[in-house]
């Protein structure tokens, strides 16, 4: 459920418990202040609105070099009402209040909490190499609640219909969230309302999520073969996470925040385990760099194998702790590789 209001600086109240709050807005980033109502109508402290991860699609004047809106998903704890505050030259452009707890829900429950893609160890305690893809344990967009009505427009028709390329490299985020989540896939399912509905991508931009206890969840729908992000061919499905460097680049996405905050180590085996199947699949090097070419501009850039956000566009993503654990990352995933 889901309802978009007015972005004024007016009380907005709900009927239902609100789940989280999207919100879009242009000039200062950090230029958006919010304060959430409960349901006997009294307020709370105002707090600064943190942007998100800013992907999107690719499309005429998209880049990468040029910044996208500012976006975020505010955690709204089943709060009832929130109010706006914009400083001088900030324009909010929409503002969404979601509830996704209540969402019907189809598919096999979630895991219990155990990692997803764990490799197994050795007698010497070092992961073995070669691990499965797809992971096991993968969340299914079935399991995690996936409204596939939303990929459709209203005349029936998809709204971003599935493009496939050859893959070229990975690409990690995050998603500047509650890195204490007490419901990962209700954030997953208020990523994908936002996404596919209110920015009209017409699905969720990453192929791949994952939580701090490790589960990951499938992303951008790449169709019904079992193949999560690939068609037959393990060509890539396009998705919307890196504006500019779309097509042949898989985006994992760190559910949380982590321009302080540490990643646990579930996490971090699960985004080790995800990356080292991904690279042995397609025969990527994790410690190599590539020139990336989109293959619609014809644009060639150069940079890392496993990259961050940042390293293609101009972002904070995927925060600097996340960002500086990469190269670890890196080091795992290829010896997994290797």
């Amino acid at each position: 459920m889901a309802r978009s209001v007015s972005p004024g600086p007016e009380i907005h109240r709900t009927d239902f418990p609100i789940t989280a709050v999207a919100l879009s807005w242009t000039g200062s980033p950090r230029g958006v202040r919010l304060r959430l109502y409960n349901r006997k109508g009294k307020p709370g402290a105002w707090r600064t609105v943190v942007p998100g991860c800013p992907c999107g699609k690719d499309g005429p004047g998209r880049d990468g070099a040029t910044a996208p809106r500012n976006q975020a998903l505010v955690p709204a704890g089943n709060s009832y009402g929130y109010q706006l505050e914009a400083a001088s030259g900030v324009r909010v452009t929409e503002s969404l209040a979601i509830d996704t707890e209540r969402e019907p829900r189809t598919g096999e429950p979630l895991a219990s909490g155990t990692p997803s893609a764990r490799a197994s160890r050795d007698p010497s305690g070092s992961l073995s190499p070669r691990p499965a893809f797809p992971p096991s344990g993968l969340i299914t967009r079935a399991a995690w609640g996936a409204d596939e009505t939303k990929r459709f427009t209203a005349n029936g028709s998809e709204s971003s219909p599935t493009v496939f390329t050859p893959f070229q490299m990975i690409t990690v985020h995050h998603t500047a969230t509650d890195p204490d989540d007490p419901d990962p896939a209700a954030t997953v399912r208020a990523i994908y309302q936002q996404h596919a509905v209110s920015n009209d991508w017409g699905d969720i931009g990453y192929h791949f999520l994952i939580d701090q206890r490790g589960q990951i969840y499938e992303g951008r729908y790449s169709g019904t073969d079992g193949r999560p992000a690939h068609n037959a061919r393990d060509e890539v499905v396009t998705a919307f996470h890196t504006i500019g460097f779309n097509p042949g680049n898989i985006g994992i996405a760190l559910l949380g925040d982590f321009t302080k905050a540490e990643r646990t180590p579930r996490m971090q085996e699960s985004l080790v385990n995800l990356t080292g199947a991904l690279a042995s699949l397609h025969g990527l090097a994790p410690l190599s760099r590539v020139t990336y070419r989109h293959v619609v501009t014809g644009r060639t850039t150069q940079g890392p194998a496993v990259a961050g956000h940042r390293d293609w566009t101009s972002t904070d993503c995927p925060g600097t702790t996340a960002y500086l654990g990469l190269g670890r990352i890196r080091e795992q995933a290829a010896r997994l590789y290797g």
